[in-house]
């Protein structure tokens, strides 16, 4: 895995180049960070770009409290540093400015009333913040603004386009919330929902596009969290921070969202993929980005039963879901190399910055079922019991319809948790949840009538250790004995961009449970039956292997049986069993991308820490761990910098 380097990615870029000269007719716009800095980035800003060759960028969060420690003098030196390093080492780099609890002394001095909550005195907390709605903390705010905008413009117009985006803080962190507990004075009352809070965001967004966007001349892009196109029946109200967005980046802008890329079957992934997907994919209109983390999640008892294997589908989750950005702690970046979960990193670089089908140079299809117990529609009531959250047994009762095909719950307690308690407290995979992704995990590339032809599987070749491999986890296969003997795939549409033959590579990635079994490849070449590409004979060594196929013929346009442009079908009565399917625009490139060919167990693993009695599962882990592992990265390597001048 080591030996993969970067050179891969630069000929894909090569690739996109060609197709979009070919295409040029084709009107694609490309808004935001350029899709080559889509990939894994360093949340720390500390690791060594040729160390660990997959990051694509890193962060620069200073604080206010930092630059302006004395009125009207300002401290550039983090963000110069940063900007310099983004620039020399020809990586991307996001920059956000914290105020709100990191707002200067001084500033609290002229008049701006200090807020007390009541997570104050919790350890950790944050002692104060200001009052956002003061007139003069808004004074002193934009005042600063508006200098870390006139200090951006005089860096170089090269130096200027390493920064992808700016992440918008207007309150405590990123999470966009005026305050961590409830001010004891309720005069300073701002919830996240409330009118006034919002009209303070708004305000904050539209000084940040004057000061940075397009009218400005510096043209860098907005990332932004808690907006929404949609109120999700009612739990959320953020459609006017969304309208509004939509209504002023009309060259696009990114969105936060971290749970995706750090698990798979949480609860509530749909709306987390379904609102934003349009958007990020093959987009039609406004085109977004999506940034989440990698935090201290990876530490956990569920994520340490097989690390490797919660990165892979952790990444496949999240590149389901559009996104573009992994940002990830350096304690993750640091062990990844050891322990072989940096091939997520590389899968997700792969992927990251396929957009737009028709430049596309890569599609996958991770095959996958998830048993989604708010579908009533899949799981009535009146055979599986009311659809709420909280009803174990349902779920239960919906796992057992597929227990033989290796579907099981291995922590009952862990089905009525949100996502945020999931993560920290789980101790097991589970195959039901709520609101839990059902289909298979894909970007471009789609099975047609995946149960009708085919069957889902779990836990292949046994329950799921710290030694199995990581397409273990999810699969699906033929069952002959019910007529399921083929899985069907086609290309999003404009991916094959016309009706004349090209060079498509397929690589598929199957378990070989049964000595003599056969399979084959069919695919669409244009002609009136569909052209066999290879066939395959198992030896039944109860192992995957990766199947790597190049047509030279290939059309691609839905001309197969069912509407599909290639086919993997039974060759006899045997049943065997999928993972993943890749496609290719062109010959096969070197070297492949290869997990690690045996998954070993490393020291710690199968153990993992809960959350501790401080940290709040209710409204949110903010893995302080994680932060302030990331801040001594970053404080030890400014130190550095500081020598070196």
């Amino acid at each position: 895995m080591n030996e993969y380097s970067l050179k891969s990615f630069d000929r894909t870029r090569k690739i996109v180049i060609i197709a979009l000269i070919a295409f040029s007719n084709m009107v694609i716009s490309q808004v935001g960070p350029k899709s080559s800095s889509f990939g894994v980035w360093d949340r720390g800003e500390a690791m060594n770009i040729r160390e660990y060759p997959f990051l694509k960028g890193t962060s620069c969060d200073f604080t206010w409290d930092e630059v302006e420690k004395t009125p009207g003098i300002y401290d550039w030196s983090i963000l110069d540093n940063a900007v310099e390093r983004a620039y020399k080492e020809k990586i991307s780099l996001y920059i956000s400015f914290a105020a709100g609890p990191k707002t200067p002394e001084w500033v609290y001095e002229k008049g701006v009333p200090k807020v007390i909550t009541s997570a104050t005195k919790k350890p950790g907390a944050f002692d104060h913040y200001p009052y956002y709605l003061s007139p003069e903390y808004k004074k002193y705010y934009h005042r600063f603004l508006t200098e870390v905008a006139k200090h951006i413009s005089t860096f170089s117009k090269e130096k200027i386009s390493a920064i992808s985006f700016i992440q918008v803080k207007t309150g405590c962190t990123g999470d966009e919330c005026a305050y961590k507990g409830e001010p004891i004075d309720k005069i300073y009352s701002l919830p996240v929902k409330s009118e006034k809070w919002r009209e303070f965001r708004l305000e904050t967004f539209a000084l940040h596009d004057k000061l940075f966007g397009k009218q400005s001349g510096l043209n860098i892009s907005m990332l932004l969290n808690n907006l929404e196109p949609q109120s999700n029946n009612g739990k959320n109200n953020f459609v006017q921070e969304w309208d509004w967005a939509i209504k002023n980046l009309k060259d696009g802008f990114g969105i936060k969202n971290g749970a995706l890329s750090r698990g798979h079957h949480l609860s509530g992934e749909i709306d987390a993929v379904n609102t934003f997907l349009p958007y990020l994919v093959a987009p039609k209109g406004v085109t977004l980005f999506r940034r989440s983390e990698m935090d201290q999640t990876w530490t956990r008892p569920w994520y340490q039963l097989n690390v490797q294997l919660n990165f892979y589908w952790g990444a496949i989750n999240a590149l389901n879901a559009g996104q573009s950005v992994w940002d990830v702690t350096s304690g993750a970046l640091k062990a990844s190399k050891e322990q072989g979960f940096d091939y997520s990193f590389y899968f997700f670089n792969k992927y990251a910055g396929q957009i737009h089908p028709e430049t596309a140079t890569d599609a996958f299809c991770a095959l996958h079922k998830g048993l989604n117990a708010a579908d009533t529609k899949a799981y009535p009531e009146d055979k599986f019991g009311k659809a709420s959250h909280g009803n174990i047994d349902r779920m239960e009762k919906i796992t057992a319809e597929y227990t033989k095909y290796g579907a099981a719950n291995e922590d009952k307690n862990a089905l009525k948790m949100g996502q945020v308690k999931q993560r920290g407290d789980q101790v097991g995979f589970n195959d039901a949840g709520w609101e839990i992704w059902p289909d298979n995990y894909s970007r471009l590339l789609y099975q047609i009538e995946p149960d009708a032809t085919s069957i889902p599987l779990w836990r292949v070749g046994g329950p799921i250790t710290s030694e199995s491999s990581i397409y273990s986890r999810f699969a699906r296969g033929f069952e002959h004995a019910t007529g399921k003997d083929a899985l069907y795939f086609k290309l999003h549409e404009g991916f094959s961009q016309n009706n004349k033959p090209k060079v498509m590579s397929i690589t598929v990635v199957w378990y070989d449970a049964i000595e003599g079994s056969k399979w084959k490849l069919d695919y669409d070449a244009g002609t009136k039956s569909m052209k066999t590409a290879m066939t395959v004979t198992g030896k039944g060594d109860k192992k995957w292997h990766h199947e790597v196929v190049t047509i030279k013929d290939a059309v691609f346009k839905n001309g197969g049986t069912k509407g599909a442009d290639f086919v993997l079908l039974n060759a006899d009565d045997k049943d065997d069993i999928f993972s993943l399917v890749e496609v290719h625009r062109g010959e096969q490139e070197l070297p492949l991308l290869r997990p690690q060919e045996e998954n070993r167990a490393f020291k710690g693993s199968a153990k993992g820490t809960k959350y501790s009695k401080g940290e709040n599962a209710v409204e949110g882990d903010k893995e302080k761990k994680g932060k302030k592992e990331d801040k001594e990265e970053k404080r030890e390597k400014r130190k550095k910098e500081k020598k070196n001048i």
